[in-house]
C-alpha cells in the first residue's frame, strides 16, 4: 500500500486549558508520531518526516498485524510506559522498553 501523499500528519498546538467539566482534554506522552498503514500482510510505520521505522519498531508491526481488519491507517504517537505509568522517551529511543 503507497501511503496517501495528500495525508500529513499534524503539528500540536499550544491552547489555554478552560476549567469547566465539559472540558475534554488528552494527556501529552513524550514519543514519536507515526503514521501505521496496513494493506494485507504488509505494514509501515511513516514519520511526520516520511521516514519508513517499521524496521525500528517491530513490535508494533507485529501489533498491527494481528489486528482482525486487513487494511487501514492509524495516526498516533508511539511510546513505551515506565512502571509508574509515564512516558519513557528515553526507553523508546534506545529501544530498551520491549520485550
Amino acid at each position: 500500500m503507497k501511503g496517501p501523499p495528500n495525508i500529513k500528519l499534524t503539528r500540536g498546538r499550544d491552547i489555554k486549558v478552560l476549567s469547566s467539566p465539559d472540558w475534554l482534554h488528552e494527556i501529552k506522552y513524550d514519543g514519536y508520531r507515526l503514521r501505521v498503514e496496513r494493506d494485507g500482510d504488509r505494514v509501515r510505520l511513516i514519520t511526520r518526516g516520511g521516514y519508513d521505522w517499521s524496521k525500528r519498531y517491530p513490535w508494533i508491526v507485529e501489533s498491527a498485524l494481528k489486528n482482525r481488519y486487513k487494511q487501514f491507517v492509524i495516526d498516533g504517537e508511539a511510546v513505551v510506559l515506565g512502571l509508574d505509568g509515564i512516558s519513557d522517551f528515553n526507553a523508546l529511543h534506545s529501544g530498551t522498553g520491549w520485550a
